[in-house]
């Protein structure tokens, strides 16, 4: 090479290094994809309001919709099922007659009946939803329920 390129070519290189090495760096802190799922995620409940769920719930588009239920004229229920699993239920969404989300549950068959309801339920003091859905651990007296079959052939959870 000859020595008046090493003036003008290598200082430029020199500097210019850093910059892409940072370049660099940048795009791929950017890129990577995180190890672990974001611990919330947000679904809409029938006002239209976000409502911030753990991201163990599964989502609703999964199931398909089965019917809608009110009970004693407080809550409405809608009911759906996963085509993969003979179970006649394994999603249900609960609301209040104002179109909060209240509670979701949902079946897994490795681990059961899980729930995740909205914080102020329970508290007295509270006077509307909070719109943040936490994971319900309850312990049952035989830890987890037996599937059987009803007369269609159908699954069922017996939690006795």
């Amino acid at each position: 090479m000859k020595p008046w390129i090493h003036k003008f070519i290598l200082p430029s290189c020199k500097r210019g290094l850093p910059g892409l090495l940072l370049a660099f760096l940048f795009t791929f802190t950017v890129s990577v994809v995180p190890l672990h799922a974001e611990p919330h995620r947000n679904v809409v409940n029938l006002r239209g309001d976000q409502v911030l769920v753990p991201s163990d719930v599964p989502p609703k588009e999964r199931f398909v919709f089965q019917r809608m239920i009110s009970v004693d004229d407080r809550v409405i229920v809608f009911l759906y099922r996963d085509a993969r699993f003979r179970h006649s239920v394994d999603y249900s969404e609960t609301y209040n007659l104002q179109g909060e989300l209240l509670e979701i549950a949902w079946y897994r068959p490795t681990e059961g009946l899980q729930r995740a309801r909205d914080i102020n339920l329970g508290n007295p003091e509270a006077t509307a939803p909070a719109r943040i859905l936490e994971i319900v651990h309850e312990f049952r007296k035989h830890d987890r329920g037996s599937d059987k079959l009803t007369a269609d052939e159908r699954l069922w959870l017996d939690l006795e």
